[in-house]
């Protein structure tokens, strides 16, 4: 199960979905609320959606699978869904879990970040952080899509959707417990990253090492990982990394 990050939707795994589809893998890439993150004009409801909801779901499809299959589905997670792959962990609904780029959780924070979320709580609390959020076309460009090609990144940003507000800032306060994480978890960093920095990403990573979590860094990718160049090498890399560990 491939869980998507914020503003985006189970497409951007198109690359990574028919890397490992071909190799006799299912594949379930499911989006986060379609119905209320959309491209056009969203609705009211959106600005209701919390972190905790996107939880909820990926659990139930976590279980769905389970029950079809009799397995537990191997989680990876991109970004805002590298965190919750992290919380999938942590609640035992994954065999093994991969994060590439994740959203550090509380207390795997540099001082500067923490300082960040905090100030996002606060401005939350004030109703000040926005109840929809969609980057605008620059931002993308300049963050996240900086290692993408450059013909490519039209097409990557308009297939983009506006996000939860609310589920945004409640990712400041989301704390793991890594002594329930059971499981094999491997960490993903990309030092080209300008969103969630390789630095951020080792700090993660560090937080897992004392139940037997690995880290891998990619010196020419950036935070579009899946849709770069190259980005059949970390696929690959992955795909035995479960090979191995789910054997």
């Amino acid at each position: 199960m491939m869980v998507h990050g914020m503003c985006c939707t189970g497409e951007v795994w198109a690359n990574f979905r028919r890397h490992f589809e071909a190799e006799g893998v299912s594949v379930y890439t499911p989006t986060l609320r379609p119905e209320q993150r959309v491209r056009e004009q969203p609705p009211p409801e959106l600005r209701t959606l919390s972190f905790d909801d996107y939880v909820a779901d990926l659990e139930r499809q976590a279980r769905r699978i389970e029950a079809e299959s009799g397995r537990r589905p191997a989680v990876i997670g991109h970004s805002m869904g590298g965190l919750l792959a992290q919380v999938l962990a942590e609640r035992g609904c994954a065999s093994a879990a991969v994060f590439i780029s994740p959203t550090p959780p509380a207390g795997a924070r540099t001082l500067q970040a923490a300082a960040v979320w905090a100030g996002i709580g606060v401005a939350n609390k004030l109703g000040l952080v926005p109840g929809v959020i969609r980057p605008h076309r620059r931002s993308a460009d300049r963050v996240v899509l900086n290692r993408v090609a450059r013909e490519q990144r039209r097409a990557a940003h308009e297939g983009m959707v506006h996000e939860s507000g609310r589920a945004f800032a409640d990712m400041g306060s989301q704390r793991i417990d890594e002594s329930k994480v059971r499981i094999p978890v491997l960490t993903v960093a990309a030092t080209q990253d300008r969103l969630v920095p390789a630095a951020f990403v080792r700090r993660t990573a560090r937080k897992y090492e004392s139940v037997g979590g690995e880290l891998r860094e990619y010196k020419q990718h950036g935070h579009w990982l899946y849709d770069e160049p190259g980005w059949d090498e970390p696929a690959s890399d992955i795909l035995d990394w479960f090979r191995k560990h789910l054997r």
